[in-house]
């Protein structure tokens, strides 16, 4: 027998698989868990329960599948798109925008199964959209509820001087000595503020011989609205050339020599019609850029320099012309996706590029083009997300999540697998939607095929990277995320179908902030709302909830085994602020304990175990239980640590931060491993865990 105080210290390994349950030569076994459920990781190392999901609203139509979409203009105008079957539905603050009495809406062409396959890109009110059987089409935001759906055209923004420029001959030299007629054949473009060049205009003529001296022909157009200069070209066999600039509505030739090196650009659109639809959207060095079409899975065009869409070229070609080209490789896969970090970078169904301008030039130009291949992992169809200057994106096969940097000791770019630890999670399953949350904890929520949702908190300048999982219901089944800021949090927002009084219902959910300074402000339940107000007893407005079980925190006193009837429950006890609504359990459990060798006895692994007491250092906590195995509240498997201290009989105990000393049930096994359950509506954060354990033999 000896007796010993094991100490885990932090969490950040997350939810290991059990496939590691014997790898206690790893680092991060010292800090994993066999368990993390609603849970996640702080990447300091503590563990807290996810605060609850606050109900907003059930989606147009329940029986088809809908997406969440993100526009954020500034860090004060944030909104969250409801993109479903043929509409648009726009959120902002959690709230529904009105028309009126009505939901406003935005009529789109886009089918419930076409808005799962958007890929989308912002630039500040505008939100461009693409899907490969669909014209590009962009988003406009002018009021809250004032907002333009249309087809992007790629031509300049700026129109041509209309009809033909008229061309004079102030200095006709007709009839002057070694006079030689000769056409001469003007086109004039307009030039916006923004520096965009406008297509020419028809082409006007005149005779005259302009190498004699005296000779002016005078070209005059009609005036383009919004434009700052125009500039004249003419013809030089068969070639328009640069012969100058200004700010009127004319100018003389005196015999300027055209500069061929400086000719009118030539419109073009390459997504013209069914076939040449673009799959995937991303800017980069200031060009809008677009990818893989049906008919040309390979291609990418990247839009005039400034001029997002405007794919027009001139000959020869300028620095600032639009550019295309293609990969070439073995096999022709399919560009999945795009995303700018130090060049271009290419996800593809079998491979990974990057573009940059070469060792010639740092700049992507039509002269200047440099493909790397990077490796062959291929990517699935979700898009990529950025954490920092890391790229991470799903693996085509496998369930894999790579991370993705430029390594400047290797100069290359290197990346690890970020689920070799918790493969459990993605055996037989894809990522079907996810989103990064920066503050306040840099969580990844990550939404599977197959309903679940998993999140990873992600630091890797502190090497951490930390899986756990999350349940709201037994039936609840996530269809997707979104994360948008509010509040100076960012916050997820998912879609969410559960079965309510016998029928299926799309939910959208946020996360509740975890920000709270009173234990009354906690937010712990699933689609949950809040009252405040006078106190009451009778909370109405629980329709989307008919029939169910729920749970309250009433004045931060804990109400259980309410039911839902006719939208409201009735309290025993009058309250002012109230959170109802679907009761979460939170639960760790940690892996089978190892102290490494001790002195006279070898590894504690195998032998028998009793912890006879343990120790929890939380921050913020209230209401936990433990014990050596899975077990419920009224269960005799669990003890629960009561908390009340000092507070008045009718005053909601406080919440508590220090080390809580338990004594668990007794019992003896191989394992070690302790549980922590949350069964209420009430915040827990554990910082490390601090087991007092008798060996056996």
């Amino acid at each position: 027998m000896a007796d010993f105080r094991a100490y885990q210290p932090s969490f950040t390994a997350g939810e290991l698989s059990p496939a590691l349950g014997a790898r206690v030569d790893l680092t991060k076994y010292q800090s994993g868990l066999r368990t993390a459920l609603n849970v996640f990781v702080h990447p300091h190392g503590g563990v807290s329960n996810r605060a609850g999901l606050q109900f907003i609203h059930e989606i147009k139509d329940s029986s088809k599948q809908g997406r969440l979409i993100r526009f954020q203009f500034n860090t004060e105008q944030t909104y969250i798109l409801e993109f479903g079957h043929q509409y648009i539905r726009i959120f902002r603050d959690g709230g529904l925008v009105l028309s009126g009495a009505a939901p406003y809406e935005v009529v789109t062409a886009y089918t419930a199964d076409d808005v799962q396959d958007l890929v989308f890109v912002q630039e500040a009110d505008v939100l461009y959209l693409c899907h490969v059987n669909h014209p590009v089409r962009k988003l406009g935001r002018l009021a809250d509820n004032n907002w333009t759906l249309t087809t992007v055209q790629f031509k300049p923004l700026i129109n041509p001087p209309a009809g033909t420029p008229v061309v004079t001959k102030p200095g006709d030299t007709l009839g002057k000595p070694g006079y030689v007629a000769t056409t001469y054949r003007y086109r004039v473009s307009a030039v916006a503020d923004s520096g965009e060049e406008s297509l020419p205009s028809n082409a006007g003529a005149v005779v005259n011989d302009l190498a004699i001296q005296g000779g002016i022909n005078r070209v005059t157009w009609a005036a383009v609205s919004g434009a700052a200069r125009y500039i004249v070209y003419r013809d030089d066999n068969g070639i328009f050339g640069y012969v100058g600039g200004t700010t009127g509505l004319s100018f003389d030739d005196e015999n300027i020599t055209p500069d061929l090196s400086d000719t009118p650009q030539s419109g073009r659109n390459p997504f013209n019609a069914a076939g040449n639809y673009p799959r995937c959207v991303t800017f980069i060095e200031q060009r809008l850029a677009f990818a893989s079409t049906l008919n040309d899975p390979q291609a990418v065009w990247l839009s005039q320099s400034a001029n997002y869409e405007n794919f027009g070229v001139s000959s020869p070609a300028k620095a600032s012309d639009a550019v295309t080209f293609r990969i070439r490789a073995r096999q022709v896969n399919e560009i999945r996706s795009m995303i700018s970090v130090r060049g271009l970078l290419l996800l593809t169904s079998g491979s990974e590029w990057i573009v940059t301008g070469g060792s010639a030039a740092d700049a992507i130009s039509p002269s200047a083009i440099k493909l790397d291949n990077l490796g062959y992992r291929g990517a699935a169809r979700v898009q990529p997300i950025v954490v920092g200057n890391t790229v991470l994106f799903a693996q085509r096969l496998g369930g894999v999540v790579r991370d993705f940097s430029y390594d400047y000791t290797q100069d290359s770019y290197v990346g690890k697998d970020l689920t070799i630890l918790a493969r459990h999670l993605f055996k037989g399953r894809e990522i079907s939607a996810w989103d990064y949350a920066q503050a306040p904890d840099s969580v990844v929520w990550v939404v599977l095929d197959d309903g679940t949702l998993v999140s990873l908190t992600y630091m890797k300048e502190q090497d951490v990277w930390a899986w756990t999982r999350h349940e709201s219901g037994a039936d609840a089944f996530f269809e997707d995320v979104t994360v948008i800021e509010e509040n100076g949090e960012d916050v997820p927002y998912f879609i969410v179908r559960r079965t309510i009084n016998g029928q299926s219902k799309r939910y959208i959910e946020r996360l509740h902030s975890r920000a709270f300074e009173d234990v009354r402000d906690a937010f712990f339940v699933d689609c949950g709302l809040t009252y405040s107000g006078p106190p009451a007893t009778t909370i109405s407005g629980l329709g989307h909830l008919e029939g169910q079980s729920v749970v309250a925190l009433a004045d931060g006193n804990v109400v259980r085994n309410l039911t839902v009837t006719n939208g409201a429950v009735r309290l025993q006890n009058a309250a002012a602020k109230i959170h109802i609504g679907l009761p979460v359990t939170a639960a760790i459990q940690t892996l089978d304990l190892d102290v490494g060798q001790v002195q006279g006895l070898g590894t504690v692994q195998g032998r028998s175990k009793s912890v006879s007491e343990v120790t929890f250092r939380v921050e913020n906590t209230r209401g936990i239980f433990t014990g050596p195995a899975d077990g419920e509240r009224d269960g005799n498997v669990l003890v629960e640590y009561k908390q009340r201290r000092n507070e008045n009989w009718n005053e909601a105990i406080s919440l508590y931060t220090g080390d809580l000393t338990i004594t668990p049930y007794w019992d003896w096994n191989t394992s070690g491993a302790m549980w922590v359950k949350q069964f209420d509506p009430l915040p827990m954060t554990i910082l490390s865990i601090m087991p007092d354990v008798t060996l056996g033999r």
